[in-house]
C-alpha cells in the first residue's frame, strides 16, 4: 500500500502552518476557501468495495475498527479521515483514540472524512469545492461522516471562523483554497526547553549567537534533542547569551551541525528558556521523527540512542528562564506527549553502532607565531539507516595561534566514501600547499 504514504507525503507538502496573528498575511488570494474545523484523529483511509470496508493507517497497515467495517456503502470508493473518539459528542484528543482501538467496543469511534480519491473504481476530479459535495453524498452517517466544510470568499471571513472555534476551546482550524493549498491555523504553541549547545555567527557576526541547540529532559541528566531556535534575539542578547555560554562549554561524543555547517559548542545543562513555536510535528512526510537522547555528567555529553521525537516549525526565542530548572518537573517531555504519535513510543531507544575512521591525515608548519596543524578526518557513520546521518562525514580542523580565534572547523556530508575521497582531494588542493608537512 505505498499509494498511501505516497498520498500523505503529497498532502504534508502542500500543507502550511499559519500563525494566528499572521492569517491574512500569509494565506495567499483565493477565489474561494473552504473552511473547517480541525479534528485531532489518526490519519486513516477506508477503502469501501464489494468485500466489505478495509482500513489502512498512514503507514498502509490495516487495522480493524468493527463498528465502522460494518457500515454500508451504496458505491465502492476510497476515502481519507479522520479516525476520532467521541464523549457525550464531543471529539477527544488522539491520545484517547490510541487507548480505544486497543478496545474499540469500548468507545465510540468515528470515521471523519476530509477527502475522497476513488469512485466507482476511478479517481474523482474536481477542485476542493466539487470534491467536498461528492463526499458528503457518500459520508453521511454517524459513524462515518464528512467534517462540515464552509465556502467563504475572504481571509476576514477565515479569521472570523478561527476566533469562533478558538473561543470554544478548538484544537484549530483547516483552510483549503481554490488553488489547491491547504492550511493548518492553530494557536501558537509555548515551551520551555533546556539549552544544550549554541553555535557562533559567521564572518561579521562573529562573537555573537547565532542559534541556539535545544532539548526536553527525559530523565534525571537526560536529554532529548527536539531543534534549534536563531530568531527573536536583540542584538545585546546575542552578546550577553554568547559570553555567558561561553563559560559553560563542556566536551561531548555527540555533535550537531547548525544551519550554518559549524558544529554547535555543548554547554552544561544550566540555561533554561521560553520559546514560541508554529506547530509540533511527530512525523515527516516519510516516516515518524527520531531524535538523539543525550546523557550528562562531569565527561560531558554521551549519547544514549534514538526514541520517538519531534521537529518545531518556526521557533521564536521569547526569555531565559531565570524561575526554572532543567529538569523533567520544568522542561520535561510531557510537554510534547500530546504530539506525539502515542503508538511511536518507543520503551527504549534504538541504540546506534559507533563511527569508523576511515581516513586521518594531520599537517603541521612553523610559523613565526608558534606551530600550525590542519587535519582531516573521514568517518563511516555506520547510523545512515536511521535518517538523520549521511554515510560518511569529512572533518577538517585548522589550528593557528597566531589567529584571533585560533580554532577553525568545517564539517562535510559525503554520500559514498568515492564522494569522501573527492572531497578530501579538493580539501587539500585548497588547504594543504606549500611549507605543510604531513605527520601522520
Amino acid at each position: 500500500m505505498d499509494w498511501i504514504q505516497q498520498y500523505k507525503k503529497r498532502v504534508l507538502s502542500r500543507l502550511i502552518s499559519v500563525e494566528p496573528s499572521k492569517l491574512k498575511e500569509k494565506i495567499i488570494d483565493s477565489e474561494y476557501y473552504l473552511i473547517s474545523e480541525k479534528f485531532d484523529g489518526f490519519y486513516t483511509v477506508l477503502i469501501a468495495g464489494n468485500q466489505g470496508i478495509e482500513l489502512y493507517n498512514k503507514s498502509g497497515k490495516s487495522f480493524s475498527i468493527p463498528t465502522i467495517q460494518q457500515l454500508k456503502f451504496d458505491k465502492p470508493c476510497i476515502l481519507v479521515g479522520e479516525l476520532c473518539v467521541f464523549k457525550n459528542d464531543q471529539p477527544q484528543s488522539h491520545r484517547e483514540v490510541a487507548a480505544a482501538i486497543s478496545k474499540p467496543a469500548n468507545a465510540d469511534i468515528r470515521f471523519a472524512a476530509f477527502d475522497i480519491l476513488e469512485l466507482n473504481g476511478k479517481i474523482v476530479q474536481g477542485d476542493a469545492s466539487e470534491k467536498h459535495e461528492v463526499l458528503r453524498s457518500l459520508a453521511n452517517q454517524k459513524t462515518c461522516f464528512t467534517i462540515p466544510q464552509h465556502q467563504v470568499a475572504s481571509r476576514t471571513e477565515i479569521e472570523q471562523f478561527y476566533k469562533e472555534i478558538n473561543a470554544r476551546g478548538g484544537e484549530g482550524i483547516i483552510v483549503k483554497s481554490a488553488n489547491q493549498m491547504t492550511y493548518k491555523i492553530k494557536p501558537i504553541i509555548t515551551l520551555d526547553l533546556v539549552v544544550l549547545g549554541f553555535c557562533e555567527g559567521i564572518q561579521e557576526n562573529k562573537g555573537v549567537v547565532r542559534d541556539l541547540l535545544l532539548g526536553v529532559a527525559v530523565d534525571k541528566d537526560e536529554y532529548q534533542i527536539v531543534g534549534s531556535v536563531g530568531t527573536g534575539f536583540s542584538n545585546a542578547e546575542r552578546l550577553s547569551i554568547y559570553h555567558e555560554l561561553s563559560n559553560l562549554a563542556v566536551n561531548s561524543s555527540y555533535t550537531e551541525v547548525s544551519g550554518a555547517k559549524t558544529a554547535f559548542v555543548m554547554v552544561k545543562p544550566e540555561w533554561v528558556i521560553e520559546i514560541t513555536c508554529l506547530d509540533v510535528l511527530a512525523e515527516s512526510t516519510k516516516e515518524l521523527i527520531k531524535k538523539t537522547i543525550l546523557t550528562y555528567d562531569s565527561n560531558g555529553y554521551q549519547v544514549k540512542g534514538l526514541s520517538a521525537g519531534v521537529s518545531l516549525v518556526t521557533t521564536v526565542y521569547l526569555r531565559k528562564r531565570a524561575d526554572k530548572t532543567p529538569s523533567v518537573a520544568h522542561t520535561g517531555i510531557n510537554q510534547l506527549l500530546d504530539f506525539i504519535y502515542p503508538a511511536s513510543v518507543e520503551k527504549q531507544p534504538a541504540q546506534w553502532e559507533d563511527s569508523q575512521i576511515e581516513l586521518r591525515e594531520v599537517y603541521i608548519k612553523a610559523s613565526k607565531n608558534g606551530k600550525m596543524v590542519r587535519k582531516i578526518l573521514g568517518l563511516k557513520t555506520n547510523k545512515e539507516s536511521t535518517g538523520l546521518f549521511p554515510p560518511f562525514l569529512l572533518l577538517y580542523t585548522d589550528f593557528s595561534c597566531g589567529r584571533a580565534e585560533p580554532m577553525d572547523q568545517e564539517i562535510l556530508w559525503c554520500s559514498s566514501e568515492q564522494d569522501m575521497q573527492k572531497k578530501t582531494n579538493e580539501m587539500r588542493t585548497e588547504h594543504i600547499k606549500s611549507g605543510w608537512k604531513k605527520v601522520n
